[in-house]
């Protein structure tokens, strides 16, 4: 709590220069306070404010600040900034945050932008824009130190020592005349090193390195195996473009995340960016239709079933407890098994023993909820029939919600489907409808054989 006081104090503090126009005040302000304290500070601010205090940043502190940003308050802020402005943010950014953020822009902007800033960083940016944003190239950082095996360790701290603030130091890479990568040698092994003695001679030549166009899980899942603080990117012929680093690697696997989370609830993580209620809708709205169809369906089970079941009326109220607990149990394999997978402790050979498991588990929760639930209906119609049919039924239907639940994340991962998605709408969806089928067949079958 003393943090939030202390953060909408600073705000006010900071509102209270902006408005009263003291530059001097501001200009002190700012120069005691972090880049990324300023742009969690952007979330309690109007857009008025939010534009005068990014004018009176200068160009590297704004940047930070726009990299720190959220999605919707950037892309409102470069909306209002000159071409010129922008170019000299872009400038004294890190290459692979300066191409995210010109990456956002619309294409005649970004052009524009382009064509304010220096040839060289003009050439570097339009290289990383060309790939995806969501492969090792798209994330990326292509400024490290990349010397011959016959560069010397002193040589070797000594081009450290005159590298950029954005360039990558968690290592130096050895490449041969033709850029290509030949070794890697971590700052531990440089620093203990004899002075005279070259790369060559201390470099670790099993280097793990990524494709260029590898896909930034796949990135993510390497550098947290290895502990690495980054790692090497590669294109045709080991040719050496630049590297990931952990940095990186932690925006990844939020975002990764964030996207997994959205798909669970039937929505995409593009509504985030979304400022019109009716794009948002829209996102939403689709998923929404799915559960709208299913239930029609769960409907339609329900009145086949009416005059076909005997004591319909009395096993009936019981529908919504087994499609709930259908439901729970179904979520709980489900998000257990998209786990998982997101985690990559689940091998393919190891998919029919996993869904076995928790099939099992499900049986062995629903004889224990159904026995709970055949004494209720026992105790609220005194008829045991009623009490068996509900119980029973319960037992077999959390079986097979689970089986739904934990086999569905594992075929879509086999089709090359986002996984994620069997934990939203759709499963619940055809649950639903699955679980009433073996409710009211159940109860039937028992009702008439013992009736």
């Amino acid at each position: 709590m003393s943090d939030l006081i202390t953060t909408r104090n600073l705000v006010e503090e900071l509102r209270a220069l902006l408005c009263e126009g003291e530059e001097e005040a501001l200009q002190i302000f700012l120069q005691l306070v972090r880049s990324e304290d300023i742009a969690e500070w952007l979330e309690y601010l109007s857009d008025e404010e939010r534009q005068l205090l990014l004018a009176a940043l200068d160009h590297e502190t704004a940047g930070a600040v726009l990299d720190d940003a959220s999605t919707s308050i950037r892309a409102a802020l470069i909306e209002e900034m000159d071409a010129e402005r922008l170019a000299r943010i872009a400038e004294s950014m890190p290459r692979d945050e300066a191409a995210d953020l010109i990456g956002e822009l619309e294409i005649a902007d970004s052009e524009e932008l382009l064509q304010n800033i220096s040839y060289e960083d003009e050439r570097v940016l339009r290289s990383l824009l060309k790939y995806p944003e969501d492969t090792a190239g798209g994330i990326m950082n292509p400024d490290l130190v990349a010397l011959p095996a016959t560069a010397t360790v002193d040589e070797t701290i000594s081009a450290l020592r005159s590298a950029g603030d954005a360039t990558v130091t968690a290592a130096v890479y050895v490449v041969d005349e033709k850029h290509r990568l030949r070794g890697i040698v971590r700052l531990r092994r440089l620093v203990t090193a004899r002075p005279n003695a070259t790369l060559g001679e201390i470099m670790k030549a099993d280097v793990i390195s990524v494709p260029v166009e590898a896909d930034q899980e796949e990135v993510a899942d390497l550098v947290e195996k290895y502990d690495f603080l980054a790692i090497p990117v590669v294109g045709a012929n080991d040719r050496l473009l630049g590297a990931v680093t952990v940095d990186d690697v932690l925006d990844v696997i939020e975002e990764e995340a964030t996207e997994d989370i959205y798909k669970m609830a039937g929505s995409s993580a593009e509504e985030e960016e979304a400022e019109s209620l009716l794009h948002i809708a829209r996102f939403r709205l689709p998923w929404l239709l799915v559960c709208l169809a299913g239930t029609q369906l769960s409907t339609t089970v329900m009145g086949l079933f009416a005059h076909r079941v005997p004591l319909f009326d009395q096993i009936s109220i019981f529908t919504p407890a087994i499609m709930a607990m259908g439901g729970n149990t179904s979520l709980q394999s489900s998000t257990t098994t998209v786990r998982r997978l997101a985690l990559d402790t689940l091998a393919k050979s190891r998919y029919l023993t996993h869904v076995l498991r928790e099939v099992t588990v499900a049986l062995l929760m629903g004889i224990a909820c159904g026995a709970v639930e055949s004494v209720v209906a026992l105790l609220l119609h005194g008829n045991p029939l009623v009490g068996l049919a509900v119980g029973s039924a319960m037992a077999v239907g959390m079986s097979a919600a689970s089986l739904l639940g934990g086999s569905m994340p594992l075929i879509l991962d086999l089709i090359g489907v986002d996984p994620a998605v069997a934990s939203g709408p759709l499963v619940s969806t055809i649950n639903d409808s699955l679980g009433l089928t073996i409710y009211f067949t159940i109860s039937t079958a028992l009702l008439l054989a013992l009736g």
